[in-house]
């Protein structure tokens, strides 16, 4: 190919063969002159870019590694975390579940004892009754004492041998859960209206549980409603709402229930199953733990 060019050289330009020579190198050094420059740019760019997306790689994994050490130490705080936290919600002794009572407070082994009591024939009349349990100390009965559904204390029965005036003294206290309208007229301040409305409010709530609930009947004052809680017996007893199989309908014509709570308890029972407990219904999103305290003596897993 050089022999080539040269010899055209010499032809066309009729150099001799030295000056054509040089001439190929003249060429020669031209051309190296010009492309070897743009060479070397074009091969620092790409060492350039080439570092640059090293840089963005390292950078990367360095995220990918913080972002896995922080997870790493979170799931080491969580492991170190208590499993049980203790709660504070109504519950019956007679009826709670083994979860209820440990959420409660109570060590494992007290709540079992718990419960075989219960399935020995053994039954809670008094809140009190709760410390004959071994394992449940009275600090613990005295810090959940509001929480627990049973009376204080027993009324006790009246001798047929009384005098009058015991007579007409145990006349006036009475069951609020078992009271008619013309009963609660006996309080001083409720007439008519105010009596009617409170039978109301109670047969639909399925009874009372607490004297706290007076408050939520309309009209009533403050000093009405402490002579009527002094006078009303408060035993707990209330009709229960299966959260198992009762229909939607049934669950929200209860007041401390709405359509919307009603739907999502009905949705939940069908993902999870037949529920054990009345606390199983706790992880509902809509279920804020003061509702969930109010509606739980209504709410029962079983027929």
């Amino acid at each position: 190919m050089i022999r080539f060019i040269r010899q055209w050289i010499i032809d066309t330009l009729g150099f001799s063969k030295s000056e054509a020579n040089g001439t190929l190198v003249l060429i020669l050094v031209t051309f190296l002159a010009a492309v070897l420059p743009k060479i070397y740019l074009i091969e620092s760019r790409s060492d350039k870019e080439s570092f640059t997306a090293d840089q963005e790689s390292l950078r990367q994994w360095g995220e990918e590694l913080e972002s896995f050490l922080e997870l790493k130490e979170s799931k080491s705080l969580e492991d170190t975390s208590p499993i049980v936290k203790l709660k504070s919600f109504p519950f019956d002794p007679n009826t709670a579940s083994l979860q209820d009572l440990i959420s409660l407070g109570f060590s494992e082994k007290a709540s079992t004892n718990l419960i075989n009591y219960r399935e020995h024939g053994g039954s809670f009349k008094v809140k009190s009754d709760l410390s004959k349990i071994y394992g449940i100390s009275e600090e613990r009965v005295q810090a959940l004492w509001s929480k627990i559904q049973l009376p204080e204390v027993i009324a006790p029965k009246e001798s047929k041998m009384v005098s009058a005036e015991k007579v007409t003294e145990s006349k006036k206290r009475f069951d609020i859960n078992r009271a008619t309208a013309a009963d609660l007229q006996a309080v001083r301040g409720i007439g008519p209206v105010l009596s009617e409305r409170i039978v109301s409010f109670r047969d639909k709530l399925g009874g009372f549980h607490s004297s706290d609930q007076l408050r939520e009947v309309y009209g009533l004052d403050p000093e009405v409603i402490g002579k009527l809680s002094d006078l009303a017996i408060f035993t707990g007893e209330v009709k229960k709402i299966n959260i198992n199989t009762d229909s939607l309908k049934h669950l929200y014509t209860h007041p401390y229930i709405d359509y919307n709570l009603a739907r999502a308890i009905v949705s939940f029972r069908k993902q999870k199953g037949h529920l054990d407990s009345v606390s199983q219904i706790k992880p509902i999103k809509i279920l804020s733990d003061s509702l969930y305290q109010k509606i739980y003596p209504y709410l029962s897993p079983n027929p």
